[in-house]
């Protein structure tokens, strides 16, 4: 609705979403275009206010275009539910055509997750202890295994004859659920630490070094990797899910039903 002093390549009216994470763009993460490891970084609407407004000011070099086939609901949850995933399981899971994937945890993350590997080629596991979470897993292509029916070490056996898959996506981030997931992890494979509910984990040193799996960090995502999504978006390969809408006056209700853990997808506010 308005622009700064010298922003010339966006105009008045254009239909854009923005990148979270305003970084320095001198550091040696930032030249190499890991934004996401930039030290310097502040993040809208953690460091730096109008993450829940009904305007916010961004630096243009954050602003992605929207086409006009995405509606401003779903660009909304693409910087985050979205593209975390995208980068997370493309990038840091380098995951592709072929590839086993588990992905423990599906939520608002997780039903993204599920649609990115599927659109890379890979077959995918997905877990939760609701039916109606596997349900709609399912019908984004993945296997569904409900936990609280049935043993994720002998779900995993059959889905890969016994191997164990080659990426674990950890989106649960207990001591349990690494514990899980390395278990199922094949020789070489990667786990991806998505959420961190627990400070702390342990892991089997023994297997680590026998095996030589990967423990890999996974945060945010880059202008480059958000690009991407709106494309993958736009060519009906990935869907966003949104489980709720509130009017931004009772965002209280809304953090209280994100926490309930009783949702699918991402909860968005509507303006006034």
């Amino acid at each position: 609705v308005e622009l700064g002093a010298g922003v010339t390549h966006w105009k008045l009216g254009d239909r854009v979403t923005a990148a979270l994470d305003v970084t320095c763009g001198r550091c040696r993460h930032c030249l190499a275009g890991e934004t996401q490891r930039c030290r310097a970084m502040k993040r809208i609407g953690f460091e730096l206010d109008g993450g829940h407004a009904e305007f916010v000011a961004v630096p243009a070099e954050n602003l992605v275009a929207v086409p006009a086939g995405i509606d401003y609901a779903a660009a909304a949850i693409l910087p985050d539910a979205v593209a975390c995933m995208y980068h997370s399981i493309i990038e840091q899971g380098a995951v592709g055509i072929g590839a086993r994937v588990l992905i423990l945890g599906v939520g608002g993350l997780g039903i993204h997750g599920v649609q990115i590997a599927r659109s890379a080629g890979a077959t995918v596991l997905a877990t939760s202890r609701q039916a109606k979470r596997i349900a709609l897993a399912e019908q984004y292509g993945a296997i569904g295994v409900n936990t609280a029916e049935q043993s994720l070490e002998t779900a995993v056996a059959e889905f890969t004859n016994g191997e164990g898959v080659d990426v674990v996506v950890d989106n649960v981030g207990t001591r349990d659920s690494v514990r899980q997931g390395l278990s199922v992890l094949r020789p070489g494979g990667k786990f991806l630490v998505v959420a961190y509910l627990d400070d702390a984990f342990e892991v089997p040193s023994m297997r680590l070094f026998a095996t030589e799996q990967e423990i890999i960090g996974c945060r945010g995502s880059t202008k480059r990797n958000l690009i991407e999504v709106v494309r993958l978006v736009e060519t009906g390969q990935v869907m966003p899910v949104i489980g709720a809408y509130y009017p931004l006056e009772q965002i209280q209700d809304a953090a209280a039903q994100l926490e309930s853990g009783d949702l699918i997808g991402r909860i968005v506010l509507t303006r006034p």
